[in-house]
């Protein structure tokens, strides 16, 4: 298994993610079992995850052994396709826990949960559309932090004023004119949008390189860099 920054990984009972967990910490991971990949330099067998706790503050970085990750969750996986049992790696057994939520959003074929807000689930039917519309029906999206998680684990960590936490993968070059188009798009929906570009070199912000078409923040997995292109090869 591959895991890559904003995967939702399921971790097995009695993980041990990392020695000096805050109270919080453990006490988060003990009654959701999930934590979401971030990006961060790790040792050989270990993921980096982040762990996230009922307040907004309340967030730990750990890594946890790739032994004790019993399933994941890619964000695309929650608007391409229904929800499913987290994709257990390669090397472990197929079986899992529970399944996640089955329902479905007939319209846009994204997922339902009875929890998530109105406003973002009219939010997340207008941006497949509008990412349709701009990059074709093979756009790879999905929704990642509080409404990524909520709808991969079925724990209700959203509410009527959450942003819309997005990601976008572009292998290739996204032209600023595109970018721009979006953010106007997308600045007109109900819920806030903070969309991010997964380029070859990092992780950027949409509104940043529409803005300015570089050079702009990428992040990595050494931290934060100013490139000027970042699909441009090393």
């Amino acid at each position: 298994m591959t895991a890559r920054p904003h995967d939702l990984l399921r971790l097995a009972d009695g993980a041990t993610a990392g020695a000096g967990l805050p109270g919080w910490a453990a006490a988060s991971l003990s009654a959701c079992g999930w934590a979401v990949v971030r990006r961060a330099p790790h040792p050989p067998g270990l993921i980096p995850i982040g762990v996230r706790g009922p307040q907004r503050s309340q967030r730990h970085a750990a890594f946890v052994p790739r032994g004790e990750v019993i399933g994941r969750v890619r964000p695309e996986e929650l608007t391409h396709r229904p929800p499913h049992e987290a994709e257990p790696p390669a090397a472990l057994p197929a079986a899992l826990p529970a399944a996640l939520p089955t329902a479905r959003r007939a319209a846009m074929s994204v997922p339902a949960s009875a929890a998530l807000p109105a406003a973002l689930w009219d939010t997340l039917s207008a941006v497949g559309l509008r990412l349709a519309e701009e990059l074709g029906r093979e756009a790879v999206w999905g929704p990642v932090g509080s409404v990524g998680f909520e709808l991969a684990t079925g724990h209700q960590v959203t509410h009527p004023a959450s942003d819309l936490d997005l990601l976008v993968r572009t292998p290739h070059r996204l032209p600023p004119a595109t970018a721009a188009r979006l953010v106007i798009a997308f600045a007109a929906l109900p819920s806030r949008v903070d969309c991010r570009l997964e380029s070859p070199g990092g992780g950027v912000a949409l509104a940043e390189w529409a803005r300015t078409g570089g050079p702009v923040l990428a992040r990595t997995a050494h931290g934060p860099e100013l490139v000027d292109d970042p699909w441009a090869r090393p």
